[in-house]
């Protein structure tokens, strides 16, 4: 499949969830420093160079040479993240610090888009 992957619709979710990982990523780190702030960017952090992975996994068709269940493995990466999500964007959000809030609001995008994504993979069949 290789770069056509970034056509499809898991492809193409991956490409903007890199992206707002990116966005969510900036906006914590130029805020500053706080416990909060810190779990979120090991959330994005996290979510950015996986989603990475994932991606490149899928666009060099190694998905098909590694024999692994790369639906599930997706489908668990997805449900896991959302969550992380979840958690540590509500935390940052509650700082009342600009920031911080805007950060945590593409990181609730991002959350959207993994649960998506999640859907996606289990419609198609784990």
């Amino acid at each position: 499949m290789g770069l056509l992957y970034v056509r499809t619709l898991p492809g193409a979710l991956k490409c903007v969830q890199l992206l707002f990982n990116l966005i969510a990523f900036i906006c914590i780190a130029a805020t500053g420093v706080s416990p909060r702030g810190d779990a979120f960017l090991v959330a994005s952090v996290g979510a950015f160079v996986i989603t990475l992975l994932l991606l490149l996994i899928r666009i060099m068709d190694l998905d098909t040479k590694i024999n692994l269940p790369w639906m599930k493995i997706e489908f668990g990466y997805c449900v896991i993240w959302s969550i992380f999500y979840l958690i540590t964007a509500a935390l940052v959000i509650d700082t009342n610090v600009d920031g911080y809030i805007a950060g945590g609001v593409f990181g609730l995008l991002a959350m959207i888009l993994y649960i998506i994504d999640a859907i996606d993979k289990f419609r198609t069949g784990l």
